[in-house]
């Protein structure tokens, strides 16, 4: 018998600081860390820079890196996370104050790397209100949410937009099992899933919205090949026409890829250095808009697909959404569940819409 040598290999790369993080091997890079002193991104040249950025959000959507200060929280907070979830088994109010703390933690998380809090503007509600969206233009197609999956339309002639209110809700729960033997950071892992259920559907609220209007005012434009320049002022003219400004793109992973491989991109990119901006899915500027993509998020938090991409006007005149300030958090646990264990019900109500037919212009690959 013949005994071949097997090279065994770690099925996960280890979680890293971005400061800590180096250009991976066979890129042609050198192998030195990838963020520098000052935060930056280290890069002799702008080609550089578009590499070592793929390299980095590639490897942010695959957990190998985040933020110094996530890293940091995450390697202290472990074991505090463990005695946390303990905690909550033995003590009530514990089970109460930890699901209020992740409640508030998602609700900020939602508003800073959400894509629909990002391009739609938010209108505050007091209790007895009811949601009241400003219409810039009449005489267009608007779309508004009526459940987290249905949406419906209608011709603005008046000068508010009335949505009604619905309810996200997530239910993440530890079951006792898991509590006893899991060696990870279990409370982690349901925030993760958590964000999924709320900051998620969130987006995908607001991308049904848009997928509805599609062809109404502005056709969608299909890309065949590589993105090119061409293509992209193409699509961004379908918004600009009405003389509206277009600050923003909606980005797939693929499709910037072509922007790095593309040397007519160079001149008119500028892309962005700093690791905590690539972190938020900001990419760069380029003729006048800001690049964002979901290639910095985990594999089941992206909500565009493969050939995508959206360019997008100014939040007054794109849309707005409502909410009633923040995430509800409520303890539930085997009587409810049927299971041993402890968890928590979070909900928000939550009013989104789409009111102008003509300030977004999609584009995606065949």
């Amino acid at each position: 018998m013949i005994r071949q040598k097997v090279k065994v290999r770690a099925s996960k790369t280890p979680m890293v600081a971005a400061s800590e993080y180096r250009a991976p091997a066979g890129m042609g890079q050198r192998q030195e860390r990838l963020i520098g002193a000052g935060g930056e991104i280290n890069a002799s040249s702008k080609k550089e820079l578009l590499n070592r950025q793929a390299a980095f959000i590639a490897a942010a959507s695959n957990g190998q890196v985040v933020g110094n200060d996530v890293f940091a929280a995450t390697e202290a907070n472990t074991k505090v996370h463990m005695e946390l979830v303990k905690a909550a088994f033995n003590d009530k109010d514990a089970y109460r104050v930890l699901g209020e703390r992740m409640a508030d933690a998602l609700y900020q998380t939602c508003n800073r790397q959400g894509f629909a809090r990002k391009y739609l503007t938010k209108i505050t509600l007091e209790q007895g209100a009811i949601p009241r969206f400003p219409v810039r233009l009449k005489n267009v197609t608007a779309s508004y949410s009526t459940s987290p999956t249905q949406i419906q339309s209608q011709i603005t002639l008046d000068k508010w937009l009335l949505p009604p209110e619905l309810q996200l809700v997530a239910r993440p729960f530890i079951p006792l099992n898991d509590l006893n033997q899991s060696a990870g950071d279990v409370l982690q892992e349901k925030y993760v899933e958590a964000t999924e259920a709320i900051m998620v559907s969130e987006d995908r609220l607001w991308m049904n919205l848009l997928n509805g209007l599609v062809g109404i005012d502005n056709p969608q434009t299909l890309v065949t090949g590589q993105l090119t320049p061409a293509t992209f002022m193409q699509v961004q003219t379908n918004v600009t026409r009405w003389g509206l400004k277009a600050p923003h793109v909606l980005i797939a992973t693929d499709l910037y890829q072509d922007i790095i491989g593309n040397s007519e991109f160079y001149t008119a990119m500028d892309p962005v250095a700093r690791h905590e901006l690539l972190l938020t899915g900001e990419l760069g500027t380029m003729y006048g808009c800001t690049i964002t993509s979901d290639a910095y998020r985990f594999q089941e938090h992206k909500v565009l697909n493969q050939g995508e991409f959206y360019i997008v006007a100014d939040a007054l005149n794109h849309g707005a959404y409502s909410d009633r300030g923040g995430l509800v958090s409520q303890p539930t646990d085997i009587v409810v569940e049927k299971a041993p264990g402890r968890g928590w019900v979070m909900y928000e109500s939550i009013a989104m819409a789409v009111a102008n037919s003509t300030s977004f212009a999609k584009g995606v690959r065949v």
